[in-house]
């Protein structure tokens, strides 16, 4: 049915009035995306984030009134059902690292009254060729702990967050302001056409920047010297660990090797012992260290032995005290990163390891 006149009018209305509560939501959202998802696992990405203006907010709502496909009987209603005022985009260089942000997406953030987030993954090549959107949708809330502070508005708000790789944001916004908001009607056949030859090349574009990556990272395995950034730490380390996934968690640890000026290969490999540096001492470590806190009841800090992690546990018989001083907590400072509270429970824990 049609969205009456009177809704559409008081509902942009009162978005102008609460934009500013989206823009701030939209920034934090984007905030941990970019540090606690894409920079902690050594994910390549660009994270943006805008609010929708009202100016768009209105057309929308337009084009379901004149399309009747839409039930929005009240303001309160269309609040309820739009989801994307606040939205945030991860564009992943690489298509294999969607649904790795995805995963991420679900553990740091949650649904409405704290569940599940919703994701909605879409993929729409068909066989007539003639679609090639792809992007996951997750819709969020932030959790209790952040609705603190400068925070507590935004209890009850929920942001968009698209994931998709760069190659597939391109085809995603350029079909979407030629095909989907157009003042023109239909699209023309030679229209559809090219947007078919594009998709075409955006696919073909996506496996060629993996296989680049691959390439590079093969070149940086064999670098000496400083590391350069975290994705040359990662990519020397798969000598060493060639089954673990080390991008995982490598964010902070490559800050943390880098303020204990264990900035390359020999240095780290001089601080832990070269013989020690192998998956299967380092695997033995996290099985006992993980069996402790499973004891203890603080499995939430249970480092994975699939990741990164494998290179941590063997870092903190010597330097678990420093790392944990590198990062004190305290009101106002905020809750310490997870590697410092790996530190701290070994720390703790060190006399039973050595039992």
């Amino acid at each position: 049915m049609p969205i009456p006149g009177n809704v559409i009018s008081e509902a942009v209305l009162r978005y102008g009035r609460e934009r500013d509560r989206y823009l701030e939501l939209a920034a934090r959202v984007a905030d941990i995306c970019r540090r606690d998802i894409v920079e902690a696992n050594a994910i390549r990405a660009q994270v943006t984030v805008r609010a929708k203006s009202a100016k768009s907010f209105e057309s929308k709502l337009r084009r379901f009134a004149k399309r009747q496909d839409k039930d929005f009987p009240t303001v309160d209603v269309v609040f309820e059902q739009i989801g994307d005022f606040a939205g945030v985009r991860i564009a992943t260089w690489r298509p294999e690292d969607e649904a790795r942000v995805a995963d991420e997406i679900q553990k740091r953030f949650c649904g409405p009254g704290g569940r599940e987030v919703s994701v909605d993954k879409k993929d729409r090549l068909n066989v007539n060729g003639d679609s090639f959107y792809r992007a996951t949708h997750c819709q969020v809330f932030l959790p209790e702990d952040e609705l603190v502070g400068a925070y507590e508005n935004l209890k009850g708000a929920s942001c968009e967050i698209q994931v998709c790789s760069m190659m597939a944001h391109l085809w995603n916004e350029i079909e979407h302001d030629i095909g989907y908001k157009p003042g023109g009607g239909d699209l023309q056949p030679n229209e559809k056409g090219l947007l078919e030859a594009l998709g075409h090349l955006i696919r073909s574009g996506d496996a060629i920047i993996t296989r680049l990556l691959e390439a590079n990272e093969v070149r940086l395995e064999e670098q000496t010297g400083d590391f350069d950034d975290v994705y040359d730490f990662v990519a020397r380390l798969r000598k060493v660990f060639p089954d673990a996934d080390l991008s995982l968690h490598a964010g902070q640890l490559f800050e943390e090797i880098q303020a204990l000026g264990l900035t390359s290969m020999e240095k780290l490999k001089e601080a832990i012992g070269e013989s020690n540096l192998n998956p299967g001492r380092a695997k033995q470590k996290l099985f006992q260290f993980n069996q402790i806190l499973r004891n203890k009841g603080h499995e939430d800090y249970s480092p994975n032995e699939d990741s990164s992690d494998l290179v941590l546990v063997l870092l903190l018989e010597k330097f678990a005290q420093k790392i944990e001083e590198n990062h004190q907590a305290g009101r106002g400072v905020g809750r310490p990163p997870r590697i410092a509270s790996i530190a701290k429970r070994f720390r703790q824990y060190r006399a039973d390891l050595r039992g």
